[in-house]
């Protein structure tokens, strides 16, 4: 059953909406969908500005055939078909607030994430926990990269971007029905290959639904030390930061530092564009960033922005700039560190660092490296 009639998701696109309380809606009707699919066609080009003439008649093209179809398609391919059409923008920012940004579908028990090699399991309620760390050979019979190719549509962005993405739409049952993969109880064949290289075949039923307006990153995922939300999870990685990378260590910071002495190495990282209440504001980490970088010998800057997701690019904007001027002047290397996650102001900062002279590296390889504990940055 979703959650939510069609018109709000489609005001949550564009339009901030101020917090209401969460509450189930009645599966819509056929009569009902066609309503709703004639508000967006009627007003959603109105508001988002993004389109191109030429996708915006097929986008036309798309909601009408849904609008036309409502008496035959079930919900989900209805959602998962306008979630589609809206992508046809090809801005990432232009998007259907289902699971990421909005939480209202439901999840399974089971967190994934690409690396370099393929698919892995990073999380799980702990009744799976022998699926953790294991690789995903199959998910509802296909290969994952099949799968991949099939979800991606469902966002605009870059490949990088929709991998991120798929790892929230691969893991939902609104999702993998609406593209015909699994039934309508939504029953959902896990095939994988355990650490020890035992093949395990899991079958999972949806967690309950946990519906939210905060955002939820997949990226938290990564980290033993993140509660996540929906569930109890366990993680792959033990929960000991003198085990961990540093950029695993504080998921729960959007901003600190470490200075590693031997390597003569000043390590920032900075997991979202803005002030995190509660704390120092992003100027006076700023500040204390750049007093150590002028008393410490550096050699090396590392700026990490492989979690940063976006937010507000003009809170850290000045800070940069006067980091990137700083590291020159002291003779010190400086680099970035992006990931699929990356995005929005993050991309943003990642540009501004390079425009600078900062070494661009992208990090899904040496993340991989994480989990097959060989350690890293």
């Amino acid at each position: 059953m979703l959650p939510a009639r069609l018109l709000l998701l489609l005001l949550l696109l564009l339009v901030a909406l101020p917090p209401r309380p969460a509450r189930a809606q009645p599966t819509l009707t056929p009569a009902q969908w066609r309503q709703d699919l004639q508000v967006v066609l009627d007003s959603f080009l109105r508001r988002d500005k993004t389109f191109s003439p030429a996708r915006a008649a097929q986008f036309r093209a798309r909601v009408s055939a849904l609008r036309d179809s409502a008496a035959q398609l079930s919900a989900p391919q209805l959602l998962v078909g306008l979630a589609a059409a809206v992508a046809t923008s090809g801005n990432a920012h232009t998007r259907l607030y289902l699971l990421r940004n909005r939480s209202v579908l439901r999840r399974y028990p089971v967190r994934l994430w690409w690396f370099a090699d393929g698919l892995y399991v990073v999380k799980t309620t702990p009744a799976h926990a022998a699926l953790l760390g294991a690789k995903v050979e199959r998910l509802a019979g296909q290969r994952p990269e099949a799968l991949l190719r099939r979800v991606a549509p469902l966002y605009a962005g870059n490949a990088a971007w929709q991998a991120y993405m798929s790892t929230y739409t691969l893991t939902s049952p609104e999702i993998l029905q609406g593209l015909g993969l699994v039934g309508a109880g939504g029953g959902l064949a896990l095939e994988v290959r355990t650490r020890a290289g035992k093949h395990l075949r899991a079958p999972l039923q949806p967690l309950p639904l946990a519906p939210s307006r905060l955002p939820l990153e997949a990226w938290w995922d990564l980290h033993p030390g993140h509660p996540g939300r929906g569930a109890s999870w366990a993680s792959a990685l033990p929960d000991d930061s003198t085990r961990l990378p540093l950029y695993l260590r504080r998921p729960l910071r959007q901003y600190w530092q470490h200075y590693l002495p031997a390597e003569q190495l000043l390590y920032v990282q900075y997991n979202r564009a803005g002030n995190q209440p509660g704390t120092e504001t992003v100027a006076a980490f700023g500040a204390r960033v750049l007093a150590e970088l002028r008393v410490r010998p550096v050699a090396k800057a590392v700026v990490d922005l492989r979690h940063n997701t976006g937010g507000n690019l003009l809170v850290a904007r000045e800070f940069w700039a006067q980091f990137a001027a700083l590291a020159r002047e002291r003779g010190a290397r400086l680099y970035v560190i992006t990931g699929p996650a990356t995005f929005s102001a993050g991309l943003y900062h990642a540009a501004q660092l390079r425009q600078a002279g900062a070494i661009v590296v992208e990090a899904r390889r040496a993340m991989r490296w994480t989990f097959g504990q060989r350690g890293g940055t």
